[in-house]
């Protein structure tokens, strides 16, 4: 153990260490300084050294690869949206709401500025009943903000993206998202609940007849029907456990975003590297 970069070198050139575990914020020489030196003589450290930030890096550019393909299919979607025609919104007065030839459902397309778009084919399947009912359910997906939500999720760097665990983390996000949406739809109302899993049913059999992969595989698209949640969601329906959404996910939500703020608040004003010195302070002092 040593107390800055200066004895750590001694420390390794008494007896060579395997691992180094070092702080970057160091007195007389800081973390970078002291590394650059043992590479010098210790080269295996620089290799294990550039392994990792090479795993960091990429990790960072699939990020931005995602964010990319998500704008690009983004802006897509938007030239076809500005052709299609509107449609009044009804119940849901501040949504903009599409209707587009050739979209094999209905969809919340957008973050900002989100439309609801919703394809001919639908439109002519579904009762005037099922329709709205499709559109509130969107409706629910624009007041949560869950494309916002959704494109945070795709962009986020994770080291672990390649495992069974995160996409299932992402999955069970998506399965709780379209389940609290339906719950606002229905209201905690049978017969609404019934027709909106009538209304699932009518866009799945719209979307198999189309083919292709659709829009729900976008990240900055929250679709009415996605096929690996359609029998859940159906059975949920008619089994009447979609009830009305209670008040704690958005209490979590706000408290979360409340955090975040604080968090990034006391980081700007310079508290970590405060907090960074007391903690310094502590374990050099503890016994």
């Amino acid at each position: 153990t040593a107390m800055n970069g200066r004895q750590a070198l001694t420390a390794i050139e008494e007896e060579p260490a395997d691992v180094i575990v070092s702080d970057v914020k160091m007195p007389d020489m800081d973390g970078i300084e002291m590394l650059r030196a043992v590479r010098e003589t210790s080269p295996d450290i620089g290799v294990v050294l550039t392994a990792i930030a090479t795993i960091g890096l990429l990790v960072i550019l699939r990020a931005h690869w995602r964010a990319v393909r998500a704008g690009f299919a983004g802006r897509r979607l938007a030239a076809v949206a500005r052709r299609a025609a509107s449609l009044p919104g009804g119940d849901a007065a501040e949504s903009v709401i599409r209707v587009v030839d050739g979209l094999p459902g209905v969809s919340l397309f957008g973050i900002w500025r989100p439309r609801i778009l919703i394809g001919a084919d639908a439109r002519g399947a579904l009762t005037p009943a099922e329709l709205g009912l499709a559109i509130s359910h969107e409706v629910a997906h624009q007041r949560s903000r869950d494309n916002l939500k959704r494109f945070l999720i795709c962009c986020a760097p994770d080291l672990f993206f390649w495992t069974r665990v995160a996409r299932e983390l992402e999955d069970r996000w998506q399965a709780a998202a379209e389940c609290e949406a339906d719950a606002h739809a229905v209201r905690g109302d049978s017969y609404r609940a019934v027709l909106l899993a009538s209304a699932l049913v009518k866009v799945a059999r719209i979307g198999h007849a189309a083919g292709g992969p659709g829009v729900e595989s976008a990240a900055i698209v929250s679709a009415f029907h996605v096929p690996t949640l359609l029998e859940t969601r159906v059975r949920r329906l008619v089994a009447g456990r979609a009830l009305p959404p209670s008040g704690a996910r958005r209490l979590a939500w706000s408290s979360a975003m409340l955090s975040v703020g604080i968090s990034a608040s006391l980081w700007l004003l310079g508290f970590s590297a405060t907090l960074h010195s007391v903690t310094e302070a502590m374990v050099a002092y503890l016994p």
